[in-house]
């Protein structure tokens, strides 16, 4: 999808699809033939719409990665440094992990314990996609999980908030739980591929129980801390279900975020199934 800054909105003018007959990301590592039909399928897109010095941006499927904020007493200096840490703590933590490409940032303020915030993505599957987007003469400039793309892409929203908050990620195969604290940086993220086999009624509540249970347990890690707000994203299959299982449980009014707002498109073209990853996704990062 490509788009245009149109004042505080965007326009999407280009729209191509491509369908997998694989989950990116879900095997460790990613078969040959996987690669291929990856990299056949980003050149097919990269023909398809008209190139020029605009910046990519890729949304991963949430569970491709594991994100942690992990607390030190003193963050190492470099770069280098503390994604050595990262993943050592991590390959401590899951021994039989296969090989990740570790980023972190540095989160934490002045005077605070050390905070710094680590994502961990299969490194084959990561060189995959490098592959499949050089052979397709594409470079991209941010490769993130869908949940970040869309917390930078509410973060008005979660900035005009107080207090800690939930923002919750409803995809057709995935769902993802983000938690930010007071001052509005991420905290911890959980995230799984849904199982919709037993139909949609039975998945919507098995993942509100497991998002009671992510609630509970972060709420009580912590003395006097609550969740002020939750905020969900969801298409329209799963939204109204959702809302009502999430009001009920939890006691917390349950804040629907419109995925299309702000957006539209040149006449010919529909976003009406777009997936809100992918809208997210076209957002510039802040």
């Amino acid at each position: 999808m490509r788009t245009a800054c149109v004042g505080a909105s965007y326009c999407i003018t280009h729209m191509y699809e491509e369908y997998l007959p694989f989950a990116p990301f879900a095997n460790s590592p990613p078969h040959h033939e996987e690669c291929a039909i990856l990299s056949l399928a980003m050149q097919r897109l990269a023909a398809s719409i008209p190139q020029g010095y605009w910046p990519l941006q890729i949304a991963l499927p949430d569970p491709a990665a594991i994100f942690q904020v992990m607390e030190f007493e003193a963050l190492p200096k470099t770069l280098h440094e503390r994604a050595a840490i990262a993943q050592f703590r991590l390959e401590k933590e899951l021994p039989t992990m296969a090989n990740m490409q570790c980023t972190t940032q540095v989160i934490s303020k002045g005077g605070e314990q050390g905070l710094l915030l680590a994502v961990f993505i299969q490194r084959a599957w990561l060189d995959c996609l490098n592959n499949a987007c050089r052979a397709a003469g594409l470079v991209p400039s941010v490769i993130d999980i869908s949940i970040s793309h869309l917390f930078n892409r509410l973060y008005g929203v979660v900035n005009a908030g107080s207090g800690d908050g939930v923002l919750i990620s409803i995809e057709p195969e995935t769902w993802s739980i983000m938690f930010w604290d007071d001052d509005h940086r991420p905290r911890f993220v959980r995230s799984r591929w849904r199982d919709t086999s037993t139909g949609k009624n039975d998945d919507h509540e098995v993942i509100v129980r497991d998002i009671e249970r992510l609630i509970l347990s972060y709420v009580l890690r912590v003395p006097g801390r609550r969740i002020e707000g939750i905020y969900l994203c969801a298409n329209e299959d799963d939204r109204a279900s959702m809302v009502a299982l999430l009001d009920t449980r939890m006691q917390i009014p349950c804040v629907q975020i419109d995925a299309f707002e702000r957006f539209s498109t040149t006449p010919g073209l529909s976003m009406r199934k777009m997936p809100h990853n992918v809208l997210a996704a076209a957002v510039p990062r802040i």
